[in-house]
């Protein structure tokens, strides 16, 4: 079965056709792996930041207890005085 020169271009221009849509693929794919690239270099740095960020609040939970426990030592010796205070005026 001959083929015509009408036929043979037809099909050329399938093919062509048909590498176009596979280098359209390839370029969509290739874009969206940058894309992934960057959303993960974003979440890692936001990762890291977020390490900062716990071991900081860990330093001010730190401190807060300290504080507490000032706060509790204080009252306690407050306690202490107006008790001593109390004596003293009821004799």
């Amino acid at each position: 079965m001959p083929s015509t020169l009408a036929d043979l271009e037809a099909r050329i221009a399938a093919l062509e056709a048909e590498r176009a849509d596979y280098r359209a693929v390839l370029a969509a794919i290739n874009a969206l792996g940058e894309n992934q690239r960057t959303h993960s270099e974003r979440i890692e740095a936001v990762e890291t930041r977020l390490g900062s960020v716990e071991t900081a609040l860990g330093g001010v939970e730190s401190k807060l207890d300290d504080t507490g426990t000032r706060v509790r030592a204080i009252e306690d010796n407050l306690a202490e005085v107006k008790d001593l205070v109390v004596r003293a005026l009821d004799l």
